[in-house]
């Protein structure tokens, strides 16, 4: 084991314990030098892939051959794009530069450890699909966790940050998935993904290291007719040197700011589609043939 990975050990442990005189020092200690070594230490590959149901299924789901209610004579339907959810070693430029033009300052403090041995294991993908309910609705769902590797993992409770990418013609913008994109009460605050193992939980704070699952249903209506939206996603494996209370407050253990490891991530997203509604007899041919273009938007269930 080295000397990083013992440091976060430490750290993680002593983050849970209750606040007496004695812990919050040496949880301070601790803190200071597992952010020294994170930024200095050796980095090996720790995630070591995705497993389950990392293939799209279904990867496109239409409408019934039928004229789409808010569009006469088209017809519309969602795509997975990519078709797989994709690893990222390590955090892109592009997740950097969203994240931090959103968190910038002393209060938030980003350290990028793709690779780094202190989180040892896999991602599973529960499933990936398109789904379609127009009128309503287009987009994806997926659900996926971290796998603590069962020889060893110093960290084996995760967070989630997304960040994603919205375009359509007109609009092209980039934002961290937070409390702060309009969703309700009893989001998790600051950069984190506001909804951790909601699929199986209600919204609640949790204190110490309860979460591993992700989970999300982003969608949107559908395309002005022969234009395409798209969503693309970026979700980031972390962990950090504080924790919530049971109010959904933040301790901050040392006093001075939010410190926030990222690991590696996976990428996933989706395409929305309006066409005229085809020949009859084509529109399986016009499906296969127009499924590799544009991208969407976003919002929760």
């Amino acid at each position: 084991m080295n000397a990083t990975a013992n440091a976060e050990e430490r750290i993680h442990a002593q983050v849970v314990q209750t606040d007496d005189a004695c812990a919050g020092s040496l949880r301070t200690l601790m803190a200071v030098w597992a952010v020294l070594l994170l930024m200095t230490g050796p980095a090996w590959a720790n995630i070591t892939g995705i497993t389950g149901n990392v293939h799209g299924n279904p990867v496109q789901a239409y409408d019934p051959p039928r004229p789409c209610p808010w569009h006469a004579s088209h017809v519309c339907w969602s795509q997975l794009t990519p078709t797989d959810v994709t690893l990222i070693p390590s955090p892109t430029d592009w997740f950097k530069t969203t994240l931090q033009s959103e968190y910038s300052g002393a209060e938030w403090n980003f350290y990028y450890t793709g690779g780094n041995s202190n989180m040892n294991g896999t991602f599973d993908v529960a499933y990936y699909r398109a789904y379609n309910d127009c009128p309503g609705l287009m987009g994806a769902q997926i659900e996926a966790s971290f796998v603590p590797d069962p020889a060893g993992s110093i960290i084996s409770d995760v967070l989630w940050i997304q960040t994603y990418r919205e375009r359509w013609p007109g609009h092209d913008v980039s934002a961290v998935d937070d409390m702060n994109a309009g969703t309700g009460p009893g989001a998790m605050p600051g950069p984190f993904y506001p909804y951790q193992d909601e699929d199986e939980n209600p919204p609640r704070w949790q204190s110490g290291y309860q979460y591993d699952e992700f989970y999300d249903k982003p969608g949107d209506l559908c395309p002005v007719p022969g234009t395409v939206k798209s969503l693309h996603f970026e979700t980031y494996a972390i962990w950090w040197d504080d924790y919530f209370n049971a109010d959904g407050s933040i301790t901050d253990v040392r006093s001075d700011g939010h410190h926030v490891y990222i690991h590696e991530g996976f990428t996933w997203g989706y395409e929305l589609h309006c066409v005229p509604v085809p020949a009859p007899g084509s529109l399986a041919l016009v499906m296969l043939g127009l499924g590799a273009l544009g991208h969407g938007r976003r919002r929760r269930r």
